[in-house]
């Protein structure tokens, strides 16, 4: 499985600019993951938020959002703790209408 990240057309890179933010602890668990999915196509815990909108839990610290493509790719949308989850899926799923606009 190959991992992409979601640039906007501004060119910020909202998934980096919060992981940027974890400690070194959380980088660890969200590298060992995301290894995970590339090599093994394993996500641990997921959870579907409608259509091709997912999230990655992370026990009940973090989240990842994200969407899957044929199989193959995992575009990831950004992050979010547990308390900013509504706020960031929001957002995760307009980053995604964005990302299918631009690619059809």
């Amino acid at each position: 499985m190959r991992l992409e990240v979601y640039e906007t057309s501004e060119g910020r890179v909202p998934y980096l600019d919060w992981f940027s933010g974890l400690d070194s602890t959380l980088h660890r668990a969200v590298q060992r993951r995301l290894r995970a999915i590339e090599d093994n196509d394993h996500f641990g815990k997921r959870k579907n938020l409608r259509g091709s909108l997912h999230e990655l839990k992370f026990r009940q610290v973090i989240r990842i959002y994200f969407a899957e493509f044929d199989g193959q790719i995992v575009l990831l949308l950004g992050g979010s703790g547990k308390q900013d989850q509504d706020r960031e899926i929001a957002k995760a799923r307009a980053r995604l209408k964005e990302f299918a606009g631009q690619n059809r």
